[in-house]
């Protein structure tokens, strides 16, 4: 081949792998407005950017369910429900239609991914993502009053949560035997590579702490599952009362003892009303604050196994928790104090999804690394014996091309809470309570229904900022 057609060649290959690169931290970049007023408690003008980002129709679609998933939150704090619920609604819908997809063209996505990279295969959302979709419609729901609608989302919670259990493990077995078939279709040894002194001592630098991390079991949100029990105790027939009542000590099981009592309080009032006896009215407060965990990109070098260049860097995506979260609350009421409990520690929700597909993020990363370098330098090394200048280019321009597609997957869902805490009282008969944040600011008063259910939500994007508070009341019907 002419050096001349051989360099535009080439050329054409280095421009396509910064192309990639571009796309391949779209989201982190173009989420970069949103996140930073958002954080700072800016919600107006989180959501002004937000807005922007969903109306440009030039980006990819590849990736539009995720910036739904975000303006479903930020619309929320900034004071825009229905802007929040269209949102989460066309997020939900789209996460739906992925769940009966083919699994090949999953399979035909993986092989080109190996090419170039994850960030190239469409965001279907995680299990958690689907949960927690389904339960901000609820809360938006109810937030109208619409105790139906509240209904319908939580039941589909309990059913993306139900298919996770029934279905994951399959789909993580999918997913390491495409790595494999990946590993010896493209002749890189994963098991040996793994081996390697120098690789696992990133690997476990890397992801020790996160490893660490437990999950709640079974796929399950707490905060999800407190939802759901609230709502059938606002229903209050005497089969939804047996069915809160199961929730909330489900909920409990979940946490630690010292962590329990606002439950067991609710499961207690939910049994006594099923056995017979009146709905007590109440107050509960949930208080969201913080954000969730990033994803950050990090360079471990790699075995490539060949004398000339034994190792090449590749680029891993690692889980890094903020701490900038408001821990905990008190409730006021009635001249009483009532101390609030951490019922998520979202950290652990997102850890465990992503520990469990660890294994295979590895070995995927592996092999597309490895593959686009391995390439490149056997290019390289055939030239080098007729044509030299040709072999210097292919260096230059492969090292072009690997910086560019070597880039981690750091799609997140980046507006979620770090922590939900929750606090429930008996309702006062002044029809007010008050509630002291933890980093020292007060709201108060906020009215509640005496002779009723009311829940309070608080949203918080870290110590310090102004809080948002949505109040939902509900009239007992005796």
């Amino acid at each position: 081949m002419p050096l001349r057609r051989f360099t535009s060649i080439c050329l054409r290959i280095a421009v396509v792998g910064v192309a990639v690169a571009t796309t391949a931290c779209s989201h982190r970049e173009r989420m970069s407005p949103v996140l930073d007023a958002f954080e700072r408690g800016r919600y107006d003008r989180a959501a002004g950017a937000m807005t922007e980002l969903l109306s440009d129709r030039r980006e990819s679609e590849k990736d539009r369910t995720l910036y739904e998933l975000e303006g479903g939150l930020v619309y929320a704090a900034a004071g825009e429900p229905s802007l929040s619920t269209q949102a989460l609604a066309a997020a939900d819908a789209r996460m739906w239609e992925y769940l009966d997809e083919a699994p090949d063209v999953r399979v035909s996505e993986q092989a080109v991914a190996i090419l170039s990279n994850q960030t190239i295969i469409a965001y279907r959302g995680t299990t958690y993502d689907r949960i927690l979709c389904s339960t901000y419609l609820a809360l938006n729901h109810l937030a109208q009053g619409d105790l139906g609608s509240a209904g319908v989302s939580l039941r589909r919670a309990l059913e993306w949560q139900r298919d996770a259990v029934e279905k994951n493990a399959k789909e993580i077995e999918a997913l390491e035997q495409q790595a494999k078939s990946a590993s010896a279709s493209k002749s890189y040894d994963v098991g040996r590579a793994t081996s390697d002194p120098a690789l696992r001592r990133g690997l476990d630098s890397a992801y020790g702490p996160l490893r660490e991390l437990p999950g709640y079991g079974e796929f399950e949100i707490p905060f999800a599952t407190q939802l759901r029990g609230l709502h059938f105790t606002l229903v209050g027939g005497r089969s939804e009362l047996e069915q809160a009542t199961v929730a909330f000590r489900r909920v409990a099981g979940m946490l630690p003892e010292g962590e329990r009592a606002p439950i067991l309080a609710d499961a207690a009032a939910a049994e006594a009303a099923a056995l017979g006896g009146l709905r007590a009215p109440s107050v509960h407060v949930f208080l969201e604050s913080g954000l969730g965990p990033r994803l950050e990109e990090l360079r471990i070098d790699i075995p490539l196994f060949l004398r000339t260049v034994p190792y090449v860097g590749a680029a891993f995506p690692v889980l890094r928790r903020s701490d900038t979260a408001i821990e905990g609350f008190s409730l006021r009421a009635g001249g009483e104090a009532y101390a609030a409990a951490l019922l998520t520690d979202m950290d652990r929700v997102v850890g465990d999804e992503f520990n469990r597909r660890l294994p295979a993020i590895i070995t995927m990363t592996l092999v597309s690394s490895a593959t686009k370098a391995i390439a490149t330098y056997a290019i390289q090394d055939s030239l080098a014996k007729n044509n030299r200048d040709a072999a210097v280019l292919v260096a230059v321009l492969g090292g072009v091309y690997q910086f560019a597609v070597n880039r981690a997957d750091l799609r997140i869902w980046s507006t979620l809470p770090k922590h939900v805490h929750y606090a429930r009282c008996p309702a006062p008969v002044d029809g007010s309570v008050a509630i002291e944040l933890a980093d020292g600011q007060r709201l108060a008063p906020i009215a509640v229904e005496s002779d009723g259910v009311t829940i309070v939500h608080i949203r918080a994007s870290q110590a310090g900022a102004p809080p948002v508070v949505r109040t939902m009341r509900f009239p007992l019907s005796r």
